[in-house]
């Protein structure tokens, strides 16, 4: 039943609360301005993404009124993640109203992994069965970080279509909720749940035609908060084992970023700019349309979600 309870709630506030926030972003005038990066052609708010952290905590505030033995249990790595994905949150709020360089972005980025680094949460193996057991030693931190920022940045990069990166986190966050069951792991359990109402609640305002935008608030907090699911420890004490399935399951969103700074590192342009190049944006070339192109890209993360349960699977086996 807190199964039910944890996502529904999530799911009920996001559904709620979303419509007051479009009003009072268009108060406040937190658009997404058109320019020549952009694909749509109508004013459209930001700050959807406070929808999505309020649904979030009111799921997992429900758990703790329900369950307080989760929150004595768990104190330490939900402690960690709220302070850190709130953090992330006012970055993309500042973002949202200010506008940022993404050289400050970044540093902020890194600052607000290190830590969760600092907390004792770190990718400190990689193993595959039959191909590499690695302990990853000194490596360790500047790994963690390169995985925390770059996931972050890599839901930032794909949120360019309405509805693409609600919708795959939100797949994302089913998968990791039955990796959580696999494992026995309450935190990953509920930690995704939270996150997959409030995505799906989203998907309502969000998907195309769009009537608002999470913005840097929603993707920010959204990334930093599936990389850290990432490299949990699991009740077992099982090294990582979530990383490498996790890792499969944002395939698109990994592939897309590394191939967007590949391709502005040999055209000579700054790593940090903008372009419609995108694997989305090669698509709506193509001639789909924003719907069609996100419903593709669901599929292929659910397919993603199925070879990554395999591979969890593989990896308790070994």
């Amino acid at each position: 039943m807190n199964y039910f309870f944890v996502i529904s709630i999530s799911f009920i506030i996001v559904f709620l609360v979303t419509p007051s926030i479009r009003s009072m972003a268009l108060r406040f005038y937190a658009i997404d301005k058109k320019d020549k990066r952009k694909i749509h052609n109508k004013i459209i708010t930001k700050l959807g993404g406070m929808g999505i952290y309020l649904g979030f905590l009111g799921g997992i505030s429900t758990l703790i009124l329900l369950e307080s033995s989760f929150f004595r249990s768990e104190f330490y790595p939900l402690s960690t993640l709220l302070v850190t994905t709130t953090l992330m949150l006012v970055l993309g709020v500042y973002d949202d109203f200010h506008g940022s360089s993404a050289i400050l972005k970044f540093i902020v980025q890194i600052i607000i992994s290190f830590l969760i680094v600092k907390s004792g949460f770190l990718l400190s193996r990689l193993f595959i069965p039959g191909l590499i057991d690695i302990k990853l030693g000194i490596l360790s931190i500047p790994l963690t970080l390169l995985w925390l920022v770059g996931v972050t940045n890599a839901v930032n990069l794909i949120d360019g279509l309405d509805g693409l990166a609600s919708g795959i986190v939100g797949i994302v966050s089913i998968f990791v909720f039955i990796f959580g069951l696999i494992l026995n792991d309450s935190f990953v359990i509920y930690i995704s749940l939270a996150l997959a109402g409030a995505c799906f609640a989203f998907l309502k305002y969000n998907f195309y035609p769009a009537k608002i935008f999470m913005g840097d608030t929603g993707s920010l907090f959204l990334g930093l908060t599936i990389a850290y699911l990432g490299i949990c420890k699991s009740p077992s004490n099982l090294q990582n084992i979530y990383f490498i399935p996790v890792v499969i399951l944002l395939a698109f969103p990994i592939l897309d970023t590394i191939f967007a700074i590949a391709r502005r590192v040999l055209r000579k342009r700054n790593i940090f700019s903008g372009d419609l190049s995108h694997i989305h944006h090669f698509l709506i070339k193509k001639g789909f349309n924003q719907a069609q192109v996100s419903v593709s890209l669901y599929l292929l993360t659910f397919i993603l979600g199925i070879i990554s349960l395999l591979v969890l699977i593989s990896l308790l086996r070994s």
